[in-house]
């Protein structure tokens, strides 16, 4: 049944089911070949694919270590902030004792 929500063509659709059906009644039987319902990737869409794949790992990388600078900013600033908060406290303390 064709659907004409799919971007394929009625012919390329057909040949599809054609492959596909031949594949569901051979795949039981293990003495005969496998069945290949789409054609293999020619070698330009392989470089191109392997290709793709080698960007997003390089990719990937760059973001989990820009992940981890962040988060060792992020403990820094929050280290100073823990040290500042200490000196105001006393100079609060100070403040008030003098104020007595």
């Amino acid at each position: 049944m064709f659907d004409n929500y799919v971007s394929l063509s009625c012919e390329r659709y057909g040949d599809l089911m054609k492959k596909y059906d031949v594949f569901q009644a051979t795949c039981d039987d293990a003495t005969k070949t496998p069945v290949t319902v789409y054609t293999p990737l020619t070698k330009n869409q392989l470089d191109e694919l392997y290709l793709i794949r080698e960007v997003s790992k390089t990719l990937q990388k760059k973001k989990e270590e820009d992940m981890k600078k962040q988060a060792a900013q992020a403990a820094a600033e929050q280290e100073k902030a823990e040290e500042v908060k200490p000196k105001e406290e006393k100079a609060e303390e100070k403040a008030v004792e003098e104020s007595k």
